[in-house]
């Protein structure tokens, strides 16, 4: 409609800041800010599309032009309720607390019933530790009507997990489990709440019995008998803690490309361990190793993981090498297979999506992506598939998984993104890290 509507008349400006809008929706954000500065080119006073354009470079990680595009919004309208919102959301992301929170303060002034901007200032005063004031925004998020609108899942949603992580720093473990099971039974498909879940009962499980716990050398529920067991425990499983947003813990994969003595180098994705909204590294990196299976419901001993090489955000590989010690001496490198790989190869990945953990797949390849070299796989793996190994029928690792449907720009549903093993053992000896 948009696009019919510029061709009868190229000077629509309407049209643009709409079509901006749709582009947006679609993920499309190079042709989106085209769109909103076209708007502008033809009306420089046009208030939503410098909003507009705003969004947009937020959601590319220009922040420093994203916070140009909201003030000059502001400029023009000072009673714009949504641009002070998104500019607090800048500022937040660059660490501007006090800006930030007075943004956040400003929407509200405005408007006392915008949900969101309850829940991002609760956002800000947690990351300042004021935790009771915190508290208080997100109970006023929960008592407005909730805002499905919004990404990456409800308003309510991200209220009573954000709640949940607050009454967990404040060991009322109880309640934040309580919080959590109320923001998955909303949104069952928001990966934070539902980790978070896991994460929270695990640790009241070893509050109230910290013995009971399956410890790193227990091999009781290993199938020695079975092949795969030996492959899966050079595969863990990765979590680590991510702060801003008051999001929580995520789950990824990893493999071990190395061992010397005591020491086991595993790599991974890089977006496995960096926050992919502010860049920041997460806290409380650990790995755990395959226990195997039957396992009785009782929280599993992990090991502290510490990131020694990580690819550059503008790289094109998306990886890092993560360093431990202390996992059982049986646990050893898995075997690569260089060359060339065809299409419609049988493969097989192993990893943890939607939390099923040490889960294997088969698929088969379905060729080489020509702009990158990049191997498409046919299997749409979920969140936590990121990291997986890509193995061929003879159990050789070919390939690393960094992309799955709900990740990637491909439009054909299905496909998954690896990496060639050839690129990932060229950056290992980049990083001077030699593998067997």
């Amino acid at each position: 409609m948009y696009r019919r509507a510029i061709e009868l008349d190229d000077k629509f400006v309407y049209a643009y800041n709409g079509l901006g809008n749709v582009l947006r929706a679609q993920n499309k954000l190079t042709e989106a800010e085209e769109m909103y500065r076209r708007a502008l080119a033809l009306d420089d006073q046009y208030v939503d599309a410098y909003n507009g354009l705003g969004n947009v470079l937020y959601d590319q990680k220009k922040l420093r032009e994203a916070e140009e595009m909201y003030r000059r919004a502001l400029a023009l309208d000072d009673q714009y309720v949504h641009a002070y919102n998104s500019l607090g959301n800048v500022l937040y992301d660059q660490k501007k607390l006090t800006e930030a929170e007075e943004m956040y303060r400003r929407a509200l002034a405005l408007d006392d019933k915008y949900v969101h901007a309850y829940n991002n200032l609760g956002n800000v005063l947690y990351d300042q530790k004021k935790l009771t004031e915190a508290e208080e925004m997100y109970r006023r998020a929960l008592d407005l009507p909730d805002d499905t609108t919004g990404t990456p899942t409800t308003a309510h949603t991200l209220a009573h997990n954000n709640l949940g992580l607050l009454l967990q720093e404040q060991g009322k473990l109880e309640a934040a489990i309580a919080e959590f099971e109320k923001a998955t039974k909303i949104d069952p498909q928001y990966e934070f709440a539902s980790n978070n879940l896991q994460e929270a009962r695990r640790l009241l499980s070893l509050q109230q019995q910290p013995e009971q716990i399956i410890a790193l050398n227990n091999t009781e529920y290993l199938r020695q008998e079975d092949p795969l067991t030996r492959i899966k425990r050079s595969i863990v499983k990765i979590s680590v803690v991510f702060t801003g947003n008051a999001k929580g813990t995520a789950y990824g994969t990893g493999y071990v490309v190395k061992r010397r003595g005591t020491t086991v180098w595993i790599i991974t994705n890089r977006h496995v361990v960096v926050d992919r909204d502010t860049e920041q590294r997460g806290d409380n990196l650990e790995v755990e190793p395959y226990y195997g299976e039957n396992l009785p419901n009782l929280p599993r001993d992990r090991v502290v993981a510490k990131i020694i090489h990580i690819t550059q955000p503008q790289e094109n590989l998306d990886l890092a090498l993560l360093e431990v010690t202390g996992l059982p001496d049986d646990i050893s490198p898995l075997t690569f297979h260089q060359g060339e790989i065809n299409p419609q190869t049988p493969i097989s990945i192993i990893g943890h999506p939607e939390s099923k953990d040490w889960s294997k797949y088969e698929a088969i390849t379905i060729g080489i992506q020509s702009s990158s070299g990049n191997l498409l796989i046919d299997v749409s793996l979920a969140v936590g598939g990121s990291g997986s190994p890509v193995f061929d029928q003879e159990m050789r690792v070919i390939g690393l998984m960094f992309k799955t449907i709900n990740e990637s720009q491909i439009d054909s549903s299905g496909i998954g993104l690896a990496y060639p093993i050839d690129r990932v053992l060229q950056k290992l000896a980049q990083w001077q890290v030699s593998v067997p």
